[in-house]
């Protein structure tokens, strides 16, 4: 079996409200889907994303000038050895690097990998991953985005936290970082919305000084909080550790890091508590099966950060097959959820708070096509 396509879709999905965490506004959500194509027909799907800044056109280009050529003729099974061929070394890899977009481009395509292999050989990829571990994955609710330029009140917050609540979800993940008087308020009005019994984490994305997180943490762990989310800028690893030796509430990280070596510092300086690897940006399936070993030695758990359409499947297919999962995010808001159910209808919908990989061949989905035309970048046209 031979490779003998590779196609890169970029979409652009508008957003009817501008969504916004403490450091960024995006009003469209962006990405973009790799097809790959075998010598009998054979297909995988993969992804790239979330792209927020305008950098669809950066994506595509990676896949269409410079990686596909790499792999056309290639046996799709060959996937470890693709992986560094794509990554490249030495002069490989002068001007894009081993880190950052180009990591993100080579697991859109290690994805696709995997997809085409299962259903090549007529099976799940979890089950190409060791097997299933795990019947279903427990999921956490995802949201709490500003909206039209500002922070949600606190009576937004508990309307939202209580929406979840009634889908069944066991925990929800709040967006904080908008001062200490807003984020407390927005805090207590959500725990007094879930009760005592639901799960609360927070997501500062990188919004906080060291001198913040000391302060506001303590007041921060009345709530029972399960974890702060990045809570320093990420390559702050020394003030991430003597976060973990000096606050009550966990610290968790990961979605910024990208392949093992990047985790393997973190896991060193002993600078998280959980571990959030983004299959997309850490390299793809095949690297965050080496991350989760990685964790597991540690003994930290995993619970990755989930903002994707085709990088859910496969995370979930992931945290099928590892001993140290955590639990799996769900966003169902900033357009990533609407967008998934364009493109492969209820597949991989989260029913009473969980989440369960198909027995379907590979990912499982049937990717709408159309969707390419209709949401395509009006700045490529």
């Amino acid at each position: 079996m031979k490779i003998t396509n590779v196609q890169a879709f970029p979409i652009e999905f508008p957003l009817d409200v501008p969504a916004h965490d403490a450091t960024g506004v995006w009003s469209s959500w962006n990405t973009v889907i790799v097809k790959i194509t075998a010598g009998d027909g054979t297909f995988g799907w993969g992804e790239i994303g979330p792209i927020h800044g305008g950098g669809i056109p950066v994506f595509t280009a990676i896949v269409d000038h410079k990686l596909k050529d790499m792999l056309i003729g290639e046996d799709p099974f060959d996937r470890e050895r693709l992986y560094e061929k794509l990554l490249g070394k030495g002069t490989g890899a002068y001007a894009l690097g081993q880190k950052g977009a180009i990591v993100s481009a080579v697991a859109g395509i290690d994805i696709a990998l995997w997809d085409l292999v299962g259903k090549s050989l007529k099976t799940p990829v979890y089950q190409l991953l060791g097997g299933r571990y795990h019947e279903k994955i427990p999921a956490y609710a995802s949201g709490f985005f500003g909206k039209d330029g500002r922070p949600l009140t606190p009576v937004e917050c508990a309307e939202e936290a209580k929406n979840y609540a009634d889908q069944g979800f066991k925990g929800v993940k709040m967006k904080v970082g908008f001062g200490h008087k807003q984020d407390l308020l927005n805090l207590e009005a959500v725990r007094n919305a879930l009760g005592p019994d639901l799960g609360i984490m927070v997501d500062a994305n990188q919004g906080f000084s060291y001198h913040d997180v000391m302060k506001i943490a303590a007041d921060m762990a009345q709530f029972d909080l399960t974890f702060i989310e990045e809570p320093l800028p990420i390559n702050d690893l020394d003030g991430m550790a003597s976060l973990v030796e000096n606050v009550a509430v966990p610290i968790a990280a990961g979605e910024n890091y990208y392949t093992r070596f990047e985790f393997r510092e973190l896991f060193a300086k002993r600078a998280v508590n959980i571990v959030q690897p983004d299959i997309i940006h850490a390299g793809g399936i095949a690297e965050c099966k080496k991350i989760a070993a990685m964790a597991s030695a540690h003994n930290i758990p995993v619970a990755p950060h989930i903002h994707a359409t085709v990088g859910l499947p496969a995370s979930i297919h992931l945290l099928t097959s590892i001993p140290n999962t955590l639990a799996a995010e769900y966003i169902t808001s900033g357009g990533s959820f609407e967008l998934r159910q364009e493109l492969f209808g209820q597949a991989y919908m989260a029913k009473d708070g969980y989440i369960s990989a198909p027995d379907e061949p590979g990912l499982g989905i049937t990717v709408n096509e159309d969707m390419f035309e209709k949401y395509y970048p009006k700045s490529m046209k």
